[in-house]
Order: C-alpha cells, then sequence, then structure tokens
C-alpha cells in the first residue's frame, strides 16, 4: 500500500509540475524576447505539455478521481491557444459567405534553385498552380530568380499575373527576396526593411471593386538551424561533455537570436500597420508558432483565418523543425472569412495557405 501511495504521491506532483508549465506557456507570448528571450521557448513546447496534460486529464478521468480539474482548468486556461493548434467543426457559419478575394501565401524554398538541390527545379509547377486556381492575390516568400533558369519575364509568363518583388539581396546572376503576384489595379507597393537580416516585409496597395485593400507579404527571420542542430536534437545521449555543452550552446544561441530578431521585425510591422487606412490582410511564414509574441502580437489587431474556417490539426512546414502552423493568413476585422485551406503540395519545403475572404461592407 505504501509503495501506491508513493505513486500517487509522484503522479500529483507532476500533474501540478506539468499544469504550471503549461500555463507558463500562456504567459510566454506576453514577454517580449528583447527582454528575456527564454521565455518564448516555453510557446514551442506548449504542443509537448497539452499533451502530457491530456493524459493527466484521461487517467485521473478513468479513475473518477476529482484530480481531473488540475489539468482540466490548466487546458480551459488556454483554450483560445488550443485553437490556434486545433479547430473543432463547431460554429461554422462562412459556407453561407460569398467569396469576394482569394488570396494564397508560399514560400517557394527558392524553386529549389540552389545548387547543393538533389530535387527539380519546382517553378513552373508553382507557377502553373497559381495559373489554374484564379487568385486575386498570390504572396511569395524566397522568392529566387537565377540566370540561365528563371528570369522574371519567364515567371511572369508562367504565372500569367502581374510580379511586384522586393529583394533582399541582388548580384549580377541572381536576387532573392519577396513577390506580391496580382493582375488587380496596383496603387502602389512599398517595403519594410529589416536591418542585420535575410528577411523583410513588402505590401502592396490592390484595387478590388470599388475597395482598395493592402496586402502584407511578410518573412519573419528564421531560426537558421543547421544539420549538427538537428542531428544533436535527434540523438539519444545526453552526456555532459563538452562536445554536447558547446552544441546545446550554439542552439540555444540560434534560437536566442531568432526569437530577438523575429520580436523586433513584427514590431516594426505593427507599427507600419498603424499608419494604413485601408482593410488589410497579412500573408507570410512567420517562422513561429501559434504560442508566441510573434503571433500574439498580430493577432491583437488581426483575426486568424485558420480559426475562422480552418478544420483540424494544419501543419505548414513539412520538414523537421519547425513542425507547426508557421505560415499564416491574417485579416482584419473589415473581413469576413469565407474557407481556409492548405493544400498538401510537394514544391516545397512549406505548404501553400490558401484563403477567401468577404469584405463586410463597413469603411
Amino acid at each position: 500500500m505504501l509503495i501506491f501511495r508513493l505513486i500517487h504521491r509522484i503522479l500529483v506532483g507532476l500533474n501540478l509540475l506539468f499544469a504550471l508549465l503549461l500555463v507558463l506557456t500562456y504567459v510566454s507570448v506576453y514577454v517580449n524576447p528583447e527582454q528575456f528571450w527564454f521565455a518564448a521557448l516555453y510557446g514551442l513546447l506548449y504542443p509537448f505539455f497539452l499533451f502530457v496534460n491530456l493524459g493527466f486529464l484521461f487517467y485521473w478521468t478513468f479513475r473518477w478521481k476529482k484530480l481531473v480539474f488540475i489539468s482540466f482548468v490548466a487546458i480551459l486556461l488556454g483554450i483560445n491557444h488550443f485553437n490556434g493548434f486545433v479547430r473543432l467543426p463547431y460554429g461554422n457559419t462562412t459556407r453561407q459567405l460569398k467569396a469576394q478575394f482569394k488570396v494564397m501565401t508560399y514560400n517557394v524554398n527558392l524553386f529549389r534553385l540552389y545548387s547543393w538541390s538533389k530535387l527539380k527545379p519546382s517553378y513552373s509547377e508553382v507557377f502553373n498552380y497559381v495559373k489554374n486556381n484564379s487568385f486575386d492575390v498570390v504572396c511569395l516568400q524566397e522568392f529566387y530568380l537565377k540566370e540561365g533558369k528563371l528570369n522574371l519575364d519567364q515567371a511572369k509568363l508562367q504565372s500569367g499575373m502581374q510580379i511586384y518583388s522586393s529583394y533582399i539581396f541582388r548580384r549580377s546572376t541572381s536576387a532573392y527576396g519577396l513577390a506580391i503576384l496580382t493582375n488587380l489595379h496596383v496603387v502602389c507597393t512599398g517595403e519594410i526593411s529589416f536591418p542585420n537580416s535575410f528577411n523583410a516585409c513588402m505590401y502592396a496597395d490592390v484595387v478590388k471593386g470599388a475597395d482598395t485593400i493592402r496586402v502584407y507579404n511578410l518573412h519573419l527571420q528564421s531560426t537558421r538551424l543547421k544539420e549538427r542542430n538537428f542531428n544533436f536534437l535527434l540523438r539519444n545521449e545526453f552526456k555532459f561533455d563538452s562536445k554536447n555543452y558547446d552544441e546545446l550552446k550554439d542552439l540555444l544561441t540560434r534560437f536566442g537570436v531568432a526569437f530577438t530578431k523575429r520580436a523586433r521585425q513584427v514590431n516594426m510591422v505593427v507599427e507600419h500597420m498603424r499608419t494604413c487606412r485601408y482593410p488589410i490582410i497579412i500573408c507570410g511564414d512567420f517562422n513561429d508558432s501559434p504560442v508566441s509574441y510573434t503571433y500574439h502580437t498580430l493577432t491583437a489587431s488581426l483575426h486568424d483565418t485558420f480559426k475562422d474556417a480552418g478544420s483540424g490539426v494544419v501543419v505548414t512546414f513539412n520538414g523537421l523543425w519547425p513542425s507547426y502552423r508557421i505560415d499564416y493568413v491574417l485579416r482584419d476585422k473589415r473581413f469576413s472569412t469565407v474557407s481556409y485551406a492548405s493544400p498538401r503540395l510537394k514544391f516545397s519545403d512549406h505548404y501553400p495557405v490558401v484563403v477567401e475572404v468577404q469584405l463586410s461592407g463597413k469603411r
């Protein structure tokens, strides 16, 4: 009997610990990584803490113990974060709406035109998909042109759309950056440059009917993990030696730099948005999960279209890390979301996000 009491107490203690850790993930989204970046790691661990608490929830329910309320309350406190990962099919009235504006965001992974790619270039498949799906606006991240492979005129011809680009760097034989594709009338375009980064933001004011809409194409700082970082994470070795210490230090340094730069970048975008009088849609690769300072800051004034019309669990990065929904389409309150989809295209290491919205009529 003593051993069972001991096990029971250990389980209760672990349940309290993981419930507290889950709650801390909710708090972490309010902490600016520029002040304390380590808090952002809690957001990345949200799914793990959630699954552990779900396990305790089922265990105590099976045991008919009131201790079930420990995890139940912890999960309930973060139900809005839960909905950012999993959308349950209830209360969906979007099918009654009529789509007016169709947009896609897609990180195209340089169209696989980088020299070390073992796969064939994907620009033809990407542009054919664009051409065959009647988009009003398409936002591409990691847009890449290379002499002898793909130039801007070829991209326009194959996509059937005008291309407005913002290059982070240009060389004599190549160019890399962002692109907004549309055949709508464009009033103006602009860019937000991020210092000391290969990431950036651009925008275009497009006219649809009687409305002018600002579309931001956003690519925030990536963690830039190397192969050896993945190998370290996957190894089942936890030896405290100098080699592992150096690997862990390098890994945490990369996270710290990425979290800090993303916070600075997202704050720049939010400040820029405040000067805009048009209805806003933000598309892009945020390189962050729905439990993050990045996501929380942007959705303070914008709505996540996945929460409006998504279904189930959606992952938009098909690599090992970060295997979350990191590509988003956000809309302001002057829109209503009609549909949300993330087609499982195999043309990149990301999946696109396709959203249809309707303007509410309020100006």
